[in-house]
């Protein structure tokens, strides 16, 4: 496997890891949500599920509209006013486009369909979206129908209730499946309410992991094939390749560059995706902003291709070691370089593309150096061990004598903080016994005692000096 082919797997990784950034977003939106409703479960568990199943239906209903603006790489999704803090809004749920809210919805959810549809016909619900448990819905809308035509005095109210009246929560061409009662009610139960979540979870996490590992395929072939394109016309004008051989080699890269693609970007979702269900979302946007993933999964995939190559008789064993050896000192080197470039170059994608290929080339120099390889065969890696010896038993010689100026300096500074405390302390005692007796000279002796900790010195000693200074032709400065 040579050079081109690794660095395109981490070439390819990081492009695709920022084109793909929105899918991951709204994933780990689908995280929160999931999380939300495993924590409701448990909030409300010593309330009667009856009374518990209404929240949990809102985040149903939420965790199914997201899941499905997942899987069709919308833009827009729902949140509870409960989660954003806001309980006792009339809204229940917003849909929103960024932080722009585009559609309000009024959910209720009771244990019959006459209680649903007199919750929801309430006139400060004006022109909000209505939703109710998708097994009422039809009731819900036969009563509507019913006490319309009965002319009653809340007809106005149950007409909006009906023009607004939806099965799920839906906008544009993004809908929830609906949420019946007995769901809402059974996932009052913490057990099932994680047994819920988790499944969504996977199921969400599977979807980015396709869908990202699609576009970065169609990049990795893009890439491949491209600069395989450039080669072969360049043999092919110079008489060195038949043409039908350069196209063939040329759709063989781009196939591998999709398969190269799909699988690093794949792997890096799932190390995400799994790090933010084990480890928290905090450790997980962590690793991504890093982009350790990427040079991970791209180690991992340049890996398995050589242990594949062996495997197959392909390679001896020396090179297996070898390319190993590679993939892992190029993958670190392009991990801490592609960190470091991100925080020097804030773009994205750009920051991050410009250090890794700086780490790989600083990789690609060091193994091929010798300084860092698998096995002691190498005259230059037994000669770094030996002055790595030797910096060891130097460095054992100095700790005690660092540690032991560490310790006297943290005296120093303590008596000094308490030197200067005591200035500080007596200042502000002057300054309060000045106020007390009303005595100005004793308040600028403090004032003076309190800047003389800091090198301060006050420029009048006394209100004579100020006298002087303001009654006399001389410019003078604050």
């Amino acid at each position: 496997m040579n050079n081109s082919t690794r660095y395109n797997a981490i070439f390819t990784g990081t492009i695709a890891n920022q084109q793909t950034q929105d899918l991951t977003q709204r994933t780990q939106r689908i995280f929160t949500d999931t999380e939300h409703l495993s924590n409701l479960a448990r909030k409300w568990k010593n309330v009667h599920a009856d009374k518990a199943q209404g929240h949990m239906f809102e985040q149903l209903e939420v965790i199914k509209f997201n899941f499905d603006a997942l899987k069709k790489d919308s833009d827009i999704y729902a949140q509870t006013t409960a989660s954003m803090g806001l309980p006792t809004n009339p809204v229940d749920i917003v849909i929103k486009r960024g932080n722009e809210t585009i559609r309000e919805i009024q959910a209720k959810s009771c244990n019959s369909a006459a209680r649903s549809t007199f919750a929801l016909s309430n006139e400060k619900y004006r022109e909000m979206q209505r939703l109710a448990p998708s097994d009422q819905h039809s009731e819900i809308e036969r009563l509507l129908k019913k006490r319309i035509e009965a002319g009653t005095l809340k007809a106005e109210d149950y007409e909006q209730t009906l023009r607004n009246l939806k099965k799920s929560l839906s906008h544009d061409e993004i809908a929830s499946t609906g949420t019946q009662y007995k769901e809402a009610f059974d996932a009052t139960n913490p057990n099932l309410a994680d047994k819920i979540a988790n499944q969504y979870k996977l199921d969400s996490a599977l979807i980015d992991i396709h869908k990202s590992g699609m576009k970065a395929g169609k990049i990795g072939a893009c890439v491949s094939g491209g600069l395989t394109a450039l080669t072969e016309s360049y043999s092919v004008i110079k008489g060195e390749k038949e043409l039908s051989k350069a196209v063939i080699d040329t759709a063989i890269s781009s196939a591998k560059g999709y398969a190269t693609g799909y699988a690093v970007t794949a792997l890096s979702k799932g190390i995400t995706h799994t790090t933010s269900h084990f480890l928290g979302e905090t450790i997980s946007k962590s690793l991504t902003r890093s982009n350790a993933h990427v040079a991970i999964a791209a180690g991992v995939v340049n890996s398995a291709k050589s242990i594949t190559s062996y495997i197959n008789g392909e390679i001896e064993f020396e090179n297996l070691s070898n390319e190993i050896s590679h993939t892992a000192i190029t993958s670190t080197s392009s991990f801490y370089y592609g960190a470091a470039g991100q925080m020097l170059i804030p773009i994205p994608v750009v920051g991050a593309l410009v250090g890794s290929s700086v780490g790989y080339l600083v990789g690609n120099l060091i193994y091929q150096s010798g300084l860092l390889a698998l096995g002691d065969d190498n005259i230059l890696v037994n000669e770094a061990k030996e002055r790595r010896r030797q910096i060891e038993q130097l460095c054992l010689q100095v700790i005690p004598q660092i540690q032991e100026h560490r310790r006297q300096l943290e005296i120093q500074i303590t008596q000094n903080n308490e030197l200067r405390k005591q200035g500080i302390d007596f200042g502000f005692n002057l300054i309060q016994n000045a106020i007390e007796s009303t005595n100005p000279e004793i308040f600028i002796l403090g004032l003076n005692k309190i800047g003389e900790q800091f090198g301060i010195i006050l420029p009048y000693q006394d209100f004579d000096e100020f006298d002087h200074i303001m009654k006399s032709n001389e410019a003078f400065v604050f």
